[in-house]
């Protein structure tokens, strides 16, 4: 995997800035990815939190770090107070087409070929039906643009009442919009385990690759880097380049630490936090 702050091979690796570098100014976690020898880059939002900065302002960052921008979430309503996301919230059509517009002009302008959408909560009112007919019809402006919309399942514990909370959900609305094109899955290792610990890890990537658009990984149940946490990530690296899985891996882990010495664990994909002179490829599949 090529290392981004997540992953590219075969896998490549991108560092995820809504996680790592928040000891610093978001617009100036770019220039510390770039640093540490990451290659490519996500975020949920330009800005944490929400769209707080300018597509020119992240874009000029992109190009003076020589970045490459793998994923981005579209505007998910009001996160600060605990909305997540309003795809499915059926008295929000207005936002939902402004949402997607918005997203998808950022990731046109950044050159970003894959776009996360979020669903909503059951309790604010998401609803599957909704969630589906708005994806049948972004997925058409999305294809258009270049762009695959994301669905991802995220865990009960940290998402209470998420409309897709699980995988079965997550497949269930991928093949009711029925668009494998341009409408993939989007895979975080870490809400696998958490939405259940007894989960084969190896065996539900084996499984759904044929379906899923973007990996992201941190170790449960503190959401932190490999080596802090129940699960060995080693052999699960191994897994995708023997699966010839050739996307994206997101480091979206909180550092139980600093973010550089957190990342001394991909020292032995090439990654040097500390000490780096010049960016170089990095694989984390060997």
């Amino acid at each position: 995997l090529k290392i981004v702050a997540v992953c590219q091979v075969n896998a490549s690796s991108a560092a995820n800035l809504s996680f790592l570098y928040k000891e610093v100014a978001f617009l100036d976690r770019f220039s510390a990815a770039s640093r540490a020898g990451f290659a490519a880059v996500e975020f949920m939002f330009p800005g944490d939190n929400g769209y707080h900065h300018s597509v020119l302002d992240v874009r000029a960052q992109l190009e003076a770090n020589d970045l490459q921008q793998v994923l981005l979430n579209s505007p998910s309503g009001d996160w600060s107070s605990g909305e997540r996301g309003i795809g499915g919230l059926p008295d929000r059509q207005e936002e939902w087409e402004a949402s997607i517009n918005v997203g998808l002009t950022f990731a046109k302008e950044l050159n970003c070929p894959r776009m996360h959408v979020m669903s909503g909560l059951v309790q604010h009112g998401a609803c599957e039906d909704t969630f589906v007919k708005r994806l049948r019809k972004a997925t058409s402006v999305a294809s258009s643009a270049g762009v695959c919309l994301c669905i991802e399942p995220l865990n009960h514990h940290d998402f209470p009442g998420y409309l897709v909370g699980d995988i079965d959900t997550a497949l269930r609305i991928l093949e009711r919009v029925n668009r494998p094109d341009c409408c993939r899955l989007q895979l975080d290792l870490y809400h696998v385990a958490r939405i259940d610990p007894t989960a084969d890890l190896a065996l539900r990537v084996t499984q759904l690759l044929p379906v899923i658009e973007h990996i992201q990984f941190a170790n449960p149940p503190g959401r932190n880097e490999p080596g802090v946490g129940s699960v060995a990530f080693d052999p699960l690296l191994a897994l995708l380049n023997r699966l010839s899985y050739d996307g994206f891996v997101g480091l979206e882990y909180k550092p139980s630490r600093c973010t550089e010495s957190s990342l001394a664990w991909a020292a032995a994909y090439g990654l040097n936090p500390l000490n780096v002179q010049e960016k170089r490829p990095t694989s984390m599949l060997m």
